[in-house]
């Protein structure tokens, strides 16, 4: 029955993950639709670039999800009426310090951007910096309610979110702009901490003394294993922060790009092979290579799909309103950057689930290998730092940072497979 149950979970997260990506192209579609390709656009894909940076690695949900989970699961399977109020309490407070330090940060960025700070500027950089405040709290609640085994209200209550920040969107982006787009996750933020807290409002009692060993703690997170667990997605942001140097329309080109490989690659690939390897063990060399290869034949397919017929799709996708001809045909030029280095990850995306899943006699072996593809990447986005600042070429630095860490990720992974499994090779 356990089991039963945890293959339904399993499924209902990844069909979610993949409806939420969906909703998100969609999404994009129409910005691009009203927006097309502007500086103004490229402001904002500065200023929302830092902040999704933030929100993926500081206090995304999978980085508090790591802090509380651990934390929150095994007590409530123990006692489900405990209280949430202490963490809730300190989330409060912290969510005052985020928003000014992100007022401070932002405002320095358009001002580096732009040269100027005026009207619309400053509604930018307040929604911005509501949107990640409140994100902070978002993450608590839905890592809350991961932590009270309830996954197919976790994976729904996304999805309904991501569908009511669409519908606003759509509703109020012809006539407010690029605010409609920071109005619309604001209000869906504020929509989703509303259900959340409604669906565990027996959790939050008043009179509960405060545990420390409950409350976020920078010392629970293990930034080398959340960096390299999401590595993909990690140099798809990194990426995009170098391309925000450039003072032209690169950084939109990269967004577009960006949504259409993150959907194919990230989502889909990594899916289908996530499904493979849920269904074989790991621990068996067979199962392990042969999820590897169907990884690798399904992420050549839809490599050769998207080159192929990359422009057809973002046509269909983007070109209409402001969006043009020529912007399908620079968004087409990045999409082919990437396309090689995200093969690469749709396989390394696979072949680091061993040394996540390790037995425990192998764990510190598995730590040494998780901190190690950290560093790569480290050094990755160091030396295109360095290839950017030195060429004053920031698209150049970006094909260093994606092929260099693509690279070399996926050969230590496969000499550390290899050294893994050797008796089992052998």
């Amino acid at each position: 029955m356990k089991l039963n149950k945890s293959i339904i979970n399993f499924v209902w997260l990844v069909g979610s993950s993949v409806a939420i990506k969906g909703v998100g192209v969609v999404r994009e579609s129409i910005i691009a639709a009203e927006v097309g390709n502007t500086m103004e656009f490229a402001t904002f894909n500065t200023l929302r670039s830092l902040v999704d940076f933030f929100l993926a690695f500081v206090i995304g949900v999978p980085i508090i999800e790591s802090m509380l989970v651990p934390k929150y699961a095994h007590e409530y399977m123990e006692d489900n009426t405990m209280s949430f109020q202490p963490i809730w309490n300190q989330t409060l407070m912290l969510t005052r310090y985020l928003f000014a330090l992100a007022l401070c940060l932002l405002f320095a960025t358009s001002f580096f951007k732009t040269g100027d700070i005026n009207v619309e500027m400053i509604i930018w950089v307040l929604l911005f910096s509501l949107y990640l405040a409140l994100s902070l709290s978002n993450s608590v609640l839905f890592s809350l309610q991961k932590a009270t085994g309830n996954f197919r209200r976790y994976s729904t209550q996304s999805l309904l979110n991501a569908i009511v920040v669409l519908f606003i969107t759509f509703s109020l982006i012809s006539f407010t702009g690029l605010k409609a787009v920071l109005l619309s996750v604001v209000l869906g933020i504020v929509f989703s901490n509303l259900l959340l807290k409604r669906s565990m409002h027996f959790n939050f009692k008043k009179d509960q003394p405060i545990n420390k060993n409950h409350l976020l703690n920078l010392t629970d997170i293990n930034f080398y294993k959340l960096i390299s667990v999401n590595h993909a997605i990690f140099i798809g942001f990194t990426g995009r922060l170098l391309i925000s140097l450039e003072n032209d329309y690169q950084i939109n080109f990269y967004q577009y790009s960006f949504i259409i490989i993150s959907s194919f690659m990230l989502v889909i690939v990594s899916n289908i092979s996530s499904i493979i390897l849920y269904r074989s063990s790991t621990a068996n060399t067979s199962g392990l290579l042969k999820t590897i290869i169907i990884t690798f034949c399904i992420a050549i397919i839809a490599n050769l799909f998207l080159y192929f017929l990359g422009k057809q799709v973002i046509h269909l996708l983007y070109q209409r309103g402001k969006f043009t001809e020529m912007d399908t045909v620079n968004t087409y030029n990045f999409l082919k950057i990437f396309l090689i280095p995200y093969t690469f990850f749709s396989i390394t995306q696979v072949m680091i689930q061993p040394f996540l899943n390790k037995q425990n006699e192998s764990i510190g072996t598995s730590q040494i290998i998780i901190k190690k593809v950290g560093q790569i990447i480290f050094f990755s986005f160091l030396l295109s730092v360095i290839v950017g600042v030195s060429q004053s070429n920031y698209k150049l630095s970006v094909l260093v940072l994606l092929y260099s860490s693509s690279i070399l990720i996926l050969l230590y992974l496969g000499f550390n497979l290899r050294e893994s499994f050797r008796p089992k090779f052998n």
